[in-house]
């Protein structure tokens, strides 16, 4: 017999595939090498044990296996292939001189990737080699994009994890520091209130006794004393009520008629509806599932806004509507006063966040950022449509009580 060629000695650095031929015959292995000589380095083996060593050692990308060996056949060589872990991808081309179907059916059952009829045709040998090594080019890339997405799929988990751990540690921080400002706000709260108390009753009582021998402008010192009192107890009053909604200190929510807390802020606000000539005109109201003081906050801060930010000479008109849909009550207050230019919206809800000065708008800065924190906290929301010099728009979101229907 003819010795068996070996064809790929002079190129073991070349980046080409590797195709190992197992056949007995070494004129077949010729012939085969002859004709894929082309697509990469070939090796050889007349062996199953000898192919398989060669396999463990070096794993080819394609194999080409004679089916009918003497002492180990070819399919014992794909048996042994399939049930090695890392062959078991290794396409594998049967060489064979049976035609039968059940002889192809046989071995594609066992893992074969396609069947060569002998006496081979050089083109369609080459044509089927060609497509199982794109096949294995594509399947090594795949599982190369796998093993890059599980290892970044790794790395994102334990930053997951290593960030999920930091946010409880940080939660557990941000509620020891929420109790202890809630805390410091209820103690200097107390102890503010007292003095600040003192202070207002005895400059009344100043006016009270002695304000018939006092000057005009002492008059006007004590009234402005007296109104500094009243805005530092409402400041007050407000941070703890705010302090409170960021702790969530809520009741649970009770069924709140919205006519009965405007009809109780319609007289609360009377005397600067009088003042001011102002026309409120509010339509009917649904109940709401809620907190009737806090709601009752809310609008009077809305409310309050409306009549306050009125520029010079205008009659303030306020308007509170409502509409029910998706299980929510819509109610919107509006108001023909100054607006809120663009730049300022973002800052409209945060607390402390004046937009005027003092001397042109008494207020704290806290009314706003105390109603989106009431609607909030009943599951709701606020927001504002605005239009500078002509007035504006606050719509608040409130859940239903009982189960009134989308209108």
């Amino acid at each position: 017999m003819n010795p068996v060629p070996d064809i790929a000695s002079a190129d073991e650095e070349s980046p080409q595939p590797v195709l190992l031929i197992v056949d007995d015959d070494p004129s077949m292995i010729q012939v085969l090498g002859k004709t894929l000589r082309s697509l990469g380095r070939l090796r050889f083996a007349t062996h199953g044990a000898d192919a398989l060593r060669l396999m463990r050692e070096s794993p080819p990308d394609i194999v080409l296996l004679d089916a009918q060996m003497p002492g180990m056949s070819g399919f014992d060589v794909l048996d042994a292939i399939k049930h090695t872990p890392h062959l078991a991808d290794l396409p594998v081309i049967m060489v064979t001189s049976h035609s039968e179907e059940d002889f192809e059916q046989a071995g594609l059952e066992r893992g074969a990737a396609d069947f060569i009829a002998k006496p081979i045709r050089p083109a369609i040998v080459q044509a089927r080699v060609r497509t199982q090594l794109r096949l294995k080019q594509a399947n090594d890339k795949l599982k190369q994009m796998a093993a890059t997405d599980r290892l970044n799929l790794a790395a994102a988990l334990r930053d997951l994890r290593q960030s999920h751990a930091q946010l409880q540690t940080n939660a557990a921080a941000l509620r020891v520091a929420n109790e202890g400002l809630l805390q410091f706000v209820r103690i200097a709260s107390h102890d503010l209130r007292e003095p600040l108390n003192t202070i207002v009753q005895f400059v009344g009582l100043v006016e009270e006794d002695h304000g018939q021998h006092l000057p005009e402008d002492a008059h006007l010192y004590l009234n402005l004393a007296l109104r500094a009192g009243q805005r530092m107890r409402t400041l007050l009053d407000d941070v703890v009520r705010y302090a409170r909604l960021q702790n969530g200190e809520t009741d649970p929510p009770e069924p709140v008629a919205l006519d009965r807390v405007l009809a109780e802020l319609r007289d609360a606000l009377a005397a600067r509806l009088s003042d001011t000539g102002a026309v409120l005109r509010v339509d009917s109201l649904p109940v709401v599932m809620g907190h009737a003081s806090l709601l009752s906050l809310l609008f009077q801060n809305l409310l309050s806004n409306a009549l306050k930010f009125m520029p010079p000479g205008r009659t303030p008109e306020v308007s509170v509507s409502a509409y029910v849909a998706n299980g929510q009550a819509i109610i919107t207050v509006s108001d023909n006063g100054i607006g809120i230019a663009e730049e300022h919206l973002a800052l409209l809800f945060q607390p402390f966040q004046r937009l005027h000065l003092r001397s042109e708008y008494e207020g704290a800065g806290l009314g706003l950022a105390l109603s989106r924190q009431i609607a909030e906290a009943h599951g709701g929301s606020i927001q504002v449509c605005t239009q500078p010099g002509q007035g504006s728009r606050f719509s608040v979101r409130l859940p239903l009580a009982g189960a009134e229907s989308a209108s």
